[in-house]
């Protein structure tokens, strides 16, 4: 049995929702302190409260860590979670440790740097053969041969 024969091949979108989200978090930090006087006369006060930021967050840590356990179930690319505990200690560090002034940029860095594991994951999963074949990127009769040896016919591993 192949390593990949029991994963289900993931999904560009749950990577692109999970770094859609994530910047989405990090304009919510860095730009709605300088709407602090304009929202509530637009009636957009409510998105001023610390709910919205903890909504952002949650949902970006569930999405992260579906989608980077989904992802190495396939590519066995255990340095994905780098990113998931690095980005969570950030955004945990800015939101309980540091002083206010530091708050925004710490949880920024967070952020981002979460989009980015999303980024990485998704090149890993499509640097997968399977992987592109599940997503439609080679057709089943119609693959030319090459006379250039795959990466599994080598021996090698995926390098990024």
């Amino acid at each position: 049995m192949a390593k990949n024969d029991y994963a289900v091949a993931p999904r560009s979108w749950i990577d692109s929702l999970g770094a859609t989200v994530s910047i989405a978090c990090a304009i919510q930090c860095s730009v709605f302190p300088l709407l602090v006087g304009v929202l509530p006369l637009l009636g957009l006060g409510f998105l001023l409260g610390d709910g919205i930021e903890k909504i952002f967050v949650a949902t970006s840590m569930v999405i992260a860590v579906s989608s980077f356990t989904w992802g190495f179930r396939y590519h066995r690319r255990f340095h994905i979670f780098v990113f998931l505990v690095s980005s969570l200690a950030l955004i945990g560090a800015g939101r309980f440790w540091v002083d206010e002034r530091y708050e925004t940029p710490i949880v920024i860095s967070g952020t981002l740097v979460l989009a980015a594991g999303h980024f990485l994951n998704r090149r890993l999963c499509n640097l997968c053969k399977e992987c592109a074949h599940e997503q439609g990127s080679y057709s089943d009769a119609k693959q030319p041969k090459s006379d250039t040896l795959s990466l599994k016919e080598r021996g090698d591993e995926h390098e990024i």
